[in-house]
């Protein structure tokens, strides 16, 4: 696969299904098992819709919205507090978090996995997932690599998503939570 020219990587993202080819091609060209990108979208002080873009298998990410959501899930709830986690501090001290892990590993996601929040609009939040294969041992040093590594991709990843955000606001959403 050829690089991205730069304005290719300037382009919007016309479909989720795009969006989600990227993060597959850069996730294999990466070396990591997974990306996810989280757009938490908030209307009058209250979660109004999510749009999720990952390189999960879909059955997870169903699973995942039918039993957890993101308004849930303690890691979710942390970066939405613009606080980087790292996954597997949680897997060991919160039993919900143990049970996302417990499906999640079901579909080769790991325990080894950082998100990080990016800056949206308003009240707006968006986060960033990394996940690789791992082991105790390595993973306290590959972790902040990991930060460094992809945090120049995920905000220009999420420049790329903005015009679909703003289609989202439209109806077109990805999920809609429930009030």
């Amino acid at each position: 696969m050829l690089p991205l020219t730069a304005d290719q990587k300037q382009t919007p993202f016309h479909s989720i299904e795009e969006a989600t080819g990227y993060l597959l091609a850069k996730a294999a060209k990466e070396n990591v098992l997974h990306l996810s990108y989280w757009y938490l979208q908030y209307k009058d002080g209250a979660p109004d819709q999510v749009i999720w873009v990952a390189t999960y298998d879909p059955a997870y990410m169903s699973h995942y919205m039918n039993n957890f959501t993101p308004l849930n899930d303690p890691v979710i709830s942390s970066v939405m507090e613009d606080k980087f986690v790292d996954w597997s501090e949680w897997f060991d001290t919160d039993h919900l978090a143990q049970s996302v892990n417990a499906i999640a590993a079901r579909y080769g996601i790991t325990r080894y996995g950082i998100s990080m929040p990016l800056y949206g609009p308003g009240e707006d939040k968006i986060i960033f997932s990394v996940c690789v294969d791992g082991d105790a041992v390595s993973w306290p040093g590959l972790r902040n690599q990991l930060a460094l590594r992809f945090l120049p991709m995920a905000k220009q990843f999420d420049a790329r998503m903005r015009a679909l955000v703003l289609a989202g606001e439209e109806g077109e959403s990805v999920f809609r939570l429930s009030a």
